[in-house]
């Protein structure tokens, strides 16, 4: 009997002390990992087997979230053994997610042997870059038919003037771009903006194509409907009863990318989300989820052609970690890498070759988006995922990825006897060493014709042996073994008639921005009436935000609480900072019979002075950048938003002159340049008035002795031709 009670005692002290170690060693571990890892739950371990000599560690799926380098799996497995054992000596294996974590390791820090990696198509014509490569990629969601609401709508909230539906629209587009500047061909599942000829035509929902949900265009385009259509079964994980267009959209992405994969090979695919999750707390940073999946719809372990799909743990990696990395040195260092998730979600799951589904930021949390608004952040970003992207394929075929060169700069056209010099300088990447130029493409265009064939040369010079009378566009894109850069701004230049002034242009409107935000303890937001300036053209703009109290939390998509934003403007392009608007003024100096050339602000020391006129080109950037231009130029033309002292002095977008109204933008559209915050000027007893705002009567226009000063970018005018034509007939006619 005392037998009994004792071995039941100890067995009891057995249990317990068990319990102990797993709750102590859940929690050490939890500390290792919270260091490594941003939005994660606990790690918990479920089960502690050991021997002698070796530990064996069960844990939930945290661990398998991390990525981990061989130095720091064994520096962990060391600390395992000190914990439980108060020295090093034991040999640990620590299990999460049903693996042992040495074998998560990823060919990022432990490149697989060469029969494990993935068999790269057109492995021949890869070289340096991403020729011949075919990659499935698009943007998340999109507007679908609600069958219970009998409506269309969003699948996501509208939050912060956008919504995750059209806001990922943004970076699909400029990874697609460099990516085929990269030789590679790109297929969406969704409609195409600027690339697709119908993307533009209006859909069944009302909207634009390019803002409906990818089973629509499938259908549009002629795929079979057992793609945006398909028959559940039962090991779909999203098997419903009733089949319905959201379930549809969700399913047809990855089975569309296997329909492709039967005509032609796919090296891989990605699919571009944001993310829902948010913390109190609008100073953190939710930051970047990776999600891959480790079986297919079919439960199947392995792709088709026998390769491990443990590989989209890699694609995963690579991508993930470039977009961090990069994100952290360049704009803020406490961007989060959040899990390296295996997950069932069927952009992942479906897919029977190499996928990712990468949720970029949350767009819920106010300090991720603060970012994800900013053009510039975007296309960083979109940088990253090519790159991340480059570098797994090449590791594939154990190949050196050369990075594209970023676009040239400081770009300036001068006059020489009769002919044009057209100069610029390579922009450095502080990111990439391999992202530098070997060569340049110069393409030309006479009057108003098409853009003749590039013309390739080794140094950032090139001479235009002008003909009188024709107007010179010309563009610069930079090139290496990786692909090439996106192209320059766009200059012009043109000999006129020989009695006539000459002009100079100078492109001074450098600025892509996002709109203002504010933040107090009660409130913040982005202030109403203030908008981004796209670089070039973006479509994530659907309407101000209206609640800006803190403590609102969501309910639902159609009452997400603080950040929700009117939607009027979904599915409306807005048009920002298109670089080329030498072009749009010298088009009127040419028809006026005006010799003129064109600079960027940042190369005007490269072009003489001798010129009777200097146009600038303000935008919505700075003054400051155009002051000594001011003081010396002999006579000046200059507009842009800031050029006046009284803030936002119209709110109808009305000038009047003389007899004449004329109107300009003032909220973001398709065709002209939004000036939402015009100043207005205050003249002096010597200047004159040319127009006043129609709403305020402040002057938006007066002439100096030297000057003609616009306090609206002549750009946001419908009527730009006349009153730009105004402006220069007017200035070059006074003494």
């Amino acid at each position: 009997m005392k037998r009994t009670i004792f071995t039941i005692l100890l067995f009891a002290l057995i249990q317990s002390v068990s319990a102990y170690d797993m709750r102590a060693l859940s929690d050490s571990l939890d500390a290792w990992a919270g260091f490594k890892l941003g939005c994660i739950p606990r790690v918990k371990v479920t089960q502690i087997k050991s021997n002698r000599d070796q530990v064996f560690v069960y844990t939930n799926k945290v661990l398998s979230c991390l990525s981990l380098s061989p130095e720091q799996v064994s520096s962990l497995r060391l600390k395992v053994s000190l914990w439980l054992s108060g020295n090093t000596n034991r040999k640990v294996s620590i299990y999460s997610d049903g693996f042992e974590i040495g074998e998560l390791i990823t060919d990022r820090f432990k490149p697989r042997p060469d029969a494990q990696h993935y068999p790269i198509p057109g492995k021949a014509q890869l070289g340096h870059s991403l020729n011949g490569q075919n990659i499935a990629l698009w943007p998340s969601h999109g507007v679908y038919y609600n069958r219970d609401e009998d409506r269309w709508k969003l699948q996501r909230a509208t939050m912060w003037s956008t919504v995750e539906d059209l806001y990922t629209t943004a970076y699909a587009e400029q990874v697609s771009r460099m990516l085929e500047r990269a030789g590679a061909t790109v297929f969406w599942p969704r409609a195409r903006y600027g690339k697709d000829a119908a993307a533009t035509q209006t859909g069944p929902s009302g909207y634009p194509r390019w803002a409906e949900a990818a089973r629509y265009w499938l259908e549009y385009t002629g795929v079979p409907d057992t793609i945006w259509n398909p028959v559940t079964d039962k090991n779909d994980p999203l098997k419903d009863s009733v089949r319905n267009d959201y379930l549809d959209d969700l399913r047809c992405r990855g089975l569309w990318v296997n329909w492709l994969a039967q005509t032609m090979p796919i090296t891989a695919c990605l699919a571009l989300h944001t993310d829902g999750f948010s913390q109190v707390g609008d100073s953190l940073i939710i930051g970047t989820l990776a999600i891959y999946s480790r079986q297919d719809k079919e439960n199947r372990t392995t792709f088709a052609n026998g390769c491990d799909r443990i590989l989209n743990r890699d694609l995963a990696d690579y991508v993930q970690t470039q977009l961090v990395e990069d994100i952290q040195r360049k704009y803020d260092p406490n961007w989060k890498r959040r899990q390296l998730q295996n997950a069932a979600y069927a952009e992942a799951r479906y897919p029977v070759v190499p996928s990712l589904l990468l949720e970029i930021l949350s767009h819920k949390q106010f300090a991720d988006i603060r970012w994800g608004l900013q053009p510039a952040f975007r296309k960083d970003v979109a940088r990253a995922i090519y790159k991340g992207l480059g570098r797994w394929i090449h590791a594939q075929t154990g190949t050196d990825f050369v990075v594209q060169p970023l676009p040239v700069s400081n770009m300036a056209i001068r006059p020489e006897k009769n002919d044009f010099v057209v100069t610029w300088t390579a922009t450095k990447d502080s990111l990439e060493a391999s992202a530098k130029p070997e060569y340049y493409l110069v393409e030309l265009r006479e009057n108003n014709g098409v853009w003749q064939s590039p013309i390739r040369i080794k140094t950032p010079k090139y001479t235009i042996h002008a003909k009188r009378g024709v107007r010179y566009d010309i563009r610069v894109t930079a090139g290496n073994d990786g692909g090439t850069s996106e192209r320059s701004e766009t200059l012009s230049a043109c000999l006129g008639d020989k009695d006539k002034p000459f002009v100079l242009i100078v492109n001074a409107f450098n600025r892509v921005d996002g709109p203002q935000w504010f933040a107090d303890s009660t409130y913040a937001g982005i202030v109403p009436g203030t908008y981004a300036i796209p670089d070039g053209e973006d479509g994530i703009f659907i309407g101000e935000q209206w609640e800006f109290n803190r403590a609102l939390d969501w309910i639902s998509d159609d009452d997400c609480g603080w950040g929700m934003c009117y939607r009027e403007q979904t599915g409306t392009r807005q048009v920002g900072n298109t670089r080329d608007y030498a072009v749009q003024h010298g088009r009127v100096l040419q028809r006026l019979g005006y010799s003129f050339i064109s600079a960027n602000i940042t190369a005007i020391d490269s072009v003489p002075a001798v010129v009777e006129l200097t146009d600038i080109i303000l935008g919505k950037d700075s003054p400051e950048t155009v002051t000594a231009l001011l003081n010396h130029r002999s006579k000046t033309l200059v507009s842009g938003t800031q050029m006046g002292s009284v803030p936002r002095a119209s709110r109808t977008g009305q000038v009047r002159s003389r007899n004449y109204n004329f109107r300009f933008a003032i909220t973001p559209n398709p065709q002209y340049l939004c000036a939402e915050n015009s100043t207005g000027q205050v003249a002096k007893p010597d200047e004159r008035v040319l127009a006043r705002y129609a709403d305020s009567g402040i002057p938006a226009c007066i002439k100096t002795s030297k000057s003609v000063i616009w306090s609206v970018p002549l750009e946001s005018f419908e009527d730009f031709n006349s009153l730009y034509e105004q402006s220069i007939q007017l200035l070059l006619r006074s003494k």
